[in-house]
């Protein structure tokens, strides 16, 4: 079979759909898509509302709760506890199926009509303010993780412990402020680092023990800006260049930046991986197109998901096999066109199997247009069947869907094979994760079928009257009574206990800026997810890199970087 170029009907960019993709899409049975890669991304993190918490009312407890869903929205929300109490039942919410309707028109009745939970976490403990979390303890305003303690304001933490204002960080102790880092402690304001101590402001590190202001260096100790140093002299010049001041801390930084552009950056991250197209990678083997993913065999087109085979089309998903088109879950098993959709233990085991165009379902096989359906077998728009019904009946239904399609507000068509249309979305555009990767106005959202979110809390805060100390042994434990102004917004803040606590410890000041903000400025320093062909800066070949031409950084092919750094 030979490769096909196809029109994207949302963006109207042209595509390629080669040999392996349809083998994939004929051995899931599902026609080949109609949107292109870039365009299918936008349409899955168009469901992600990651970071933007409210307080709503529990529209069965009553009791106010943090929740992701903002008070003005129409549709019903339950707190965690409600939600997955045995107070309600989602099969009272079942529809016959109506073949004079289109398929995603009823199924969009339903995602509306059945309540919606407030905050996607599961078997977390005293952690009422995280978001897509699992297995989390004393956390506060994490989003995207995994198994984490006594952490906050981090995204994509993984088997974390006392870190603060990170983002994609794994195995990582006492680490605040780092950018895709591994098996690091107290390492901070540091960038792609590996199995560091007593780091900080340092690049491309790895296992090294009190570097400051360091990038490239593989087994070293005691260097500052690259140049080594005694025991005696290193600390000696900390003493002299204290970390522990805002002022102090900017000066070490500000140092810093010269070494890091002196130093050459390899074409792509892509550790202990085979045949692997993308950035920022590990333990990949043949996964194409994938960004800030680990542990992915036989994939295509993901973003930050891990321990997954033989899947395609995948955002922010943990464990599953043979998957298509799913978002903001995992644990899934032959299944596809998935959101919120969540096995009890993702690194264990996959207990949804079998499951189509679903939204937040657990414990359940065979399922097709369900929504918030836990432990169900042979449902249909949450309705049960036998298993001969349901056999008889889905085929049926599918071929319904390229027979009478849905047609959307800007005429783009919705057969059987295309995720949920974006106009679906509970959340507004400026609420997910999307402008991350594409800002649009409000105006440019709505003109591309998004929703966009005018909600305004009536909450008013008075700042304090109050000067953070330049150094953290002078602050005192009233700051945590103080409403805090961010230096680039202007808009409130607090320091929490733990927070508080941490800073002390590791010797570092106050931050002056705004959670929401300083999440923002790191993902200002991200590279964007997409390659671009220019050459290598030392042998002069071609590479694929997300490096563009224009930027300024030194970067080197694989082959060079390793005889350079390593």
């Amino acid at each position: 079979m030979s490769s096909e170029t196809k029109i994207c009907q949302n963006c109207k960019n042209d595509f390629i759909i080669e040999p392996d993709d349809f083998s994939f899409y004929e051995k899931i049975k599902v026609p080949s898509p109609t949107f292109c890669p870039d365009c299918r991304e936008q349409r899955r993190l168009s469901f992600r509302n990651e970071r933007v918490f409210y307080k709503r009312i529990c529209d069965l407890c009553r009791e106010n709760v943090v929740s992701r869903v903002s008070p003005d929205k129409k549709y019903k929300m339950y707190c965690t506890k409600c939600w997955y109490s045995d107070k309600w039942d989602f099969y009272s919410y079942g529809k016959e199926y109506d073949f004079s309707r289109p398929f995603f028109a009823q199924w969009k009745e339903l995602f509306f009509s059945v309540p919606h939970i407030s905050i996607n976490n599961t078997n977390c403990i005293n952690s009422e303010w995280v978001n897509q979390e699992t297995d989390d303890k004393n956390c506060y305003m994490n989003v995207g993780g995994l198994k984490n303690e006594d952490s906050a304001h981090n995204t994509y933490e993984v088997f974390g412990k006392n870190c603060f204002d990170n983002y994609f960080i794994l195995n990582c102790d006492y680490c605040s402020n780092n950018i895709h880092t591994e098996r690091c402690y107290q390492t901070h304001y540091s960038n792609e680092c590996y199995d560091c101590i007593n780091t900080i402001s340092s690049y491309d590190c790895h296992n090294c023990n009190d570097v400051i202001g360091c990038a490239g260096l593989r087994n070293k100790k005691y260097n500052i800006f690259n140049q080594q140093y005694s025991k005696e002299d290193y600390e000696q010049f900390l003493k002299e260049h204290p970390f522990s001041s805002d002022i102090g801390l900017k000066w070490w930084r500000e140092k810093s930046v010269p070494v890091w552009n002196n130093s050459p950056h390899r074409e792509n991250s892509i550790f202990k991986s085979v045949n692997s197209t993308g950035n920022n990678l590990s333990e990949c083997n043949n996964a194409i197109n994938c960004w800030e993913s680990t542990k992915l065999e036989y994939c295509k087109n993901f973003f930050i998901s891990g321990w997954v085979k033989d899947s395609y089309d995948i955002s922010c998903y943990g464990a599953g096999e043979l998957n298509y088109e799913c978002a903001h879950g995992g644990g899934a098993y032959d299944s596809k066109f998935l959101l919120f959709c969540l096995s009890n233990d993702m690194l264990k085991k996959m207990t949804i199997n079998n499951a189509e165009y679903s939204a937040s379902i657990s414990s359940s096989s065979n399922c097709f247009g369900c929504v918030g359906v836990r432990e169900g077998e042979y449902v249909i728009l949450n309705k049960k069947y036998t298993k001969e019904e349901y056999q008889e009946l889905l085929p049926k239904i599918i071929k319904h869907m390229s027979d009478m399609p849905y047609i959307d507000s800007k005429g783009r068509v919705y057969k059987y094979g295309e995720f949920f249309p974006a106009e679906f979305s509970p959340f507004g555009y400026n609420e997910t994760t999307t402008p991350e990767i594409l800002p649009l106005t409000k105006e440019e959202a709505k003109n591309n079928g998004f929703i966009w979110s005018d909600y305004v809390s009536d909450i008013k805060y008075e700042f304090s009257d109050y000067n953070i100390p330049d150094d953290i042994k002078d602050v005192k434990d009233d700051i945590l009574e103080k409403v805090l102004k961010c230096e680039i917004t202007g808009k409130a803040y607090k320091i929490i206990p733990m927070e508080l606590s941490f800073y002390r410890k590791v010797n570092l000041p106050i931050p002056r800026i705004g959670p929401n903000e300083r999440h923002n400025l790191r993902i200002k320093i991200l590279l964007p997810r997409k390659l671009y062909d220019r050459n290598c800066n030392f042998c002069n070949k071609e590479i694929n890199t997300p490096y563009s031409k224009d930027r300024t950084e030194i970067v080197y092919c694989e082959k060079c970087y390793q005889k350079e750094v390593y």
